[in-house]
């Protein structure tokens, strides 16, 4: 038989125990993104009394993880596609989980922040070469399917993240370290959420780098090898396959600079003919699910912190929320004297925001069914057609159950759709363009969730009915451009 390309050999090998071994360490590497990414939720909340923080500074610490994840993935993409998703994907994690063990030790808000901005910029290699990581070991078929199952790890990660705070926070204890520096309960919590990174780190380094990435660099005794692997784990001999040799595109570009140089010269191609067409689509959609679904979800636990039982628009319930309040001045005798200040540092409601997960949960296992009778594209319209809907219903609804189902809804329905939508560069682009291109697109996207978060953070309690709206508008700008990705 002669010689086969890799999507060939993987369907011939078919699926199995390998796939499985993939998926659950690609799993792990997603789910302890998004419970790093998620954790700050809780933390704005918690270190309201202890750092005395104002409105912009819960801002600045709800954006600084956000912010460092955009700085970094404009060149994570450029090494993993030189040096391999396994081996920067292993970097990222230690990098991740080092200095967030750190950042719980801060003894101030803006050191804090910084480190926080720090785990960022290697969290942001975890979170986009996950999706590349996991697909490359799958044939074409399989690949949409596995990327919204995997998304389950979203769910978990949302519903871990909650479950961890009730264990830990039902007490309010604290660890004398010295005279001045407590450790408080928040602090092991930024503790716990990085248990799945550790699972993830463990996972990492007993899997082989992908078939894909050996094939592009040139190493074809390599993707052998792991290809072999695949095989070997799903109890089948590699002799009963007649698979002689492997043949794929080779890198098409020659490194004769610097590392900036040939970053940009690659990062160039992706705007140019053929692939600047699929790259903007993909970059401007993706920016609207991360506005919407990651910019105003990391506000949820906050915004839902309250009592929520009597009937008022969502609007309302922002309006009397502690947490937006502005510290009121009086004057006295022509002085401005400021209110003694009140904080509230307890979260009040945890089940909200395990809804908030089960959603997720529910609406993968949605995307997936609907994936077996619609193609792509109309799958993901579908879902930012009804996220649309309800966030225009928030502006007149005032059940509560209700109104938490539309709140939830429309940002749910945009999140479960950031894999399925990075699938679209994974089947559109060649290999050695892959991982920048994944990198690189959700990188500049997450500036949505950076751009969201702040506009809930500074804005939602000067008009919440304009913030609100602004993400109802981005969701039509969606629902276009989902129409127009290729089938």
């Amino acid at each position: 038989m002669p010689a086969m390309d890799v999507d060939t050999a993987l369907q011939t090998i078919g699926y199995g125990c390998g796939q499985v071994i993939i998926f659950a360490v690609s799993f792990f590497i997603y789910m302890y993104s998004v419970a790093e990414s998620m954790s700050v939720s809780y933390i704005v909340v918690l270190t309201s009394c202890e750092f005395a923080t104002t409105k912009e500074e819960k801002t600045l610490l709800a954006d600084s993880l956000l912010g460092g994840m955009v700085v970094s993935g404009l060149f994570i993409g450029f090494l993993a596609d030189k040096y391999g998703r396994k081996y920067i994907l292993r970097l990222a994690l230690i990098g991740a989980l080092g200095f967030s063990s750190i950042s719980a030790l801060m003894p101030e808000l803006y050191s804090l922040s910084v480190l926080r901005m720090v785990v960022g910029v290697f969290l942001s290699a975890v979170a986009s070469l996950q999706v590349g990581f996991l697909t490359e070991f799958h044939s074409p078929n399989w690949r949409p399917l596995v990327v919204t199952l995997c998304g389950q790890s979203v769910s978990t990660a949302l519903i871990f993240c909650p479950l961890m705070a009730m264990a830990i926070l039902h007490e309010d204890f604290s660890v004398t370290i010295s005279s001045d520096y407590d450790m408080r309960p928040w602090r092991f919590l930024m503790l716990a959420v990085q248990i799945p990174g550790w699972l993830a780190l463990l996972g990492i380094c007993l899997v082989p780098d992908t078939p894909y990435f050996y094939m592009s660099v040139g190493r074809d005794d390599k993707a052998i090898l792991a290809l072999q692997w695949v095989c070997r784990m799903n109890r089948k001999k590699w002799e009963d396959f007649d698979i002689s040799g492997l043949t794929e595109e080779r890198r098409n570009s020659v490194e004769d600079g610097g590392f900036f140089k040939n970053m940009w010269s690659e990062s160039i191609r992706l705007f140019q003919r053929p692939y600047v067409y699929i790259v903007v689509m993909s970059l401007l959609l993706i920016f609207g699910l991360f506005f919407t679904s990651i910019g105003l979800g990391i506000w949820f636990p906050v915004i839902r912190n309250m009592d929520n039982s009597g009937k008022h628009r969502l609007c309302n319930l922002v309006r009397h929320n502690p947490l937006f309040h502005k510290h009121k001045v009086h004057i006295i005798n022509g002085t401005e004297v400021p209110e003694p200040y009140h904080c509230d540092d307890v979260m009040t409601n945890l089940i909200d925001p395990i809804y908030y997960g089960l959603a997720y949960f529910f609406c993968y296992i949605l995307s997936s069914l609907l994936l077996q009778c619609l193609i792509r594209k109309y799958v993901i319209a579908l879902h930012i057609g009804v996220a649309f809907i309800l966030g225009v219903t928030l502006n007149w609804m005032r059940q509560p159950t209700i109104v938490l189902i539309c709140f939830t809804g429309m940002m749910v329905l945009p999140g479960v759709l950031i894999p399925l939508a990075s699938s679209v560069l994974i089947d559109a682009l060649p290999i050695h363009l892959r991982g920048k291109a994944l990198c690189m697109v959700r990188s500049l996207a997450r500036l949505g969730a950076v751009g969201g978060s702040t506009l809930v953070g500074l804005l939602i309690r000067v008009s919440c009915d304009v913030t609100l709206n602004v993400f109802n508008f981005y969701l039509i700008v969606c629902f276009i451009l989902a129409m127009f990705l290729p089938k």
